[in-house]
């Protein structure tokens, strides 16, 4: 009795000692799955960071190309600043030599007169033909001791078919005599003969533009006074309206 006593006992333990091992064996088995999941849970971790780092990376690409494009934006913007810049200093510069340029050859007309419808022939001596005005038409007498001429020519070329004559252009010596002419055109009104003072082209297609309101504020009753390429209506500057 006390034999088998001591088996089942020995057997209750060895079956306790079983369980313990089973259980142990579970705790093993469930730690080995854990630490499975946490390596696959690292190694998912390490993918993402290494996401990130790329992202991060593409991001400071991004951000580098976006602040050098906006850098060469600005070059260029201070560029075509310059540019527009230059270009202005230099059609303000290319405005003010034409303007020279312009004024230069005004000076050079400025003891100049056209003298137009004067009969054309060959080998003519178109100074005599002035002086031959100046005493008849403009009656100053002894023109040809009083008044002096530096020279005198037709412009333009001459062409076959041409029937009006070519206006001639007188140098005179001095300005006082080329005004003393001037002055006494109005003698010659009823004649086909005209004087007028000389110009550049550039003043002279100014000046073909304020004729017309010159002829209208004379038919109105004002002083007009046309000096050079500006027109004085009572001695207020007329400007074209834009």
């Amino acid at each position: 009795m006390i034999i088998e006593t001591n088996v089942a006992k020995k057997n209750d333990k060895k079956e306790q000692d079983m369980n313990k091992m089973d259980k142990m064996f579970e705790m093993m088995q469930s730690m080995m799955v854990k630490l499975e999941t946490l390596d696959e849970i690292k190694e998912r971790i390490l993918c993402v960071e290494k996401d990130v780092k790329q992202m991060k990376d593409s991001i400071e690409f991004v951000h580098a190309e976006v602040n050098d494009l906006k850098d060469e934006v600005e070059k260029t913007k201070r560029s075509d600043e310059e540019n527009r810049r230059k270009i202005r200093e230099l059609e303000d510069m290319n405005r003010r030599l034409q303007e020279s340029v312009v004024d230069l050859k005004a000076r050079s007309m400025c003891d100049n007169l056209l003298f137009f419808n004067i009969k054309e022939d060959e080998k003519e001596n178109t100074t005599e033909k002035i002086y031959d005005i100046l005493e008849e038409n403009l009656e100053i007498f002894d023109a040809r001791n009083k008044v002096k001429i530096d020279r005198s020519h037709r412009v333009g070329r001459k062409h076959v078919s041409q029937q009006k004559p070519r206006p001639i252009v007188v140098k005179f010596n001095y300005f006082q005599d080329r005004e003393q002419v001037r002055q006494n055109a109005r003698k010659l009104k009823g004649s086909r003969i005209g004087i007028a003072e000389q110009f550049p082209k550039e003043i002279e297609k100014i000046r073909q533009t304020l004729y017309p309101e010159m002829k209208k504020a004379k038919a109105q009753g004002h002083r007009v006074r046309l000096v050079r390429d500006r027109l004085y209506i009572n001695n207020v500057e007329f400007k074209p309206s834009s």
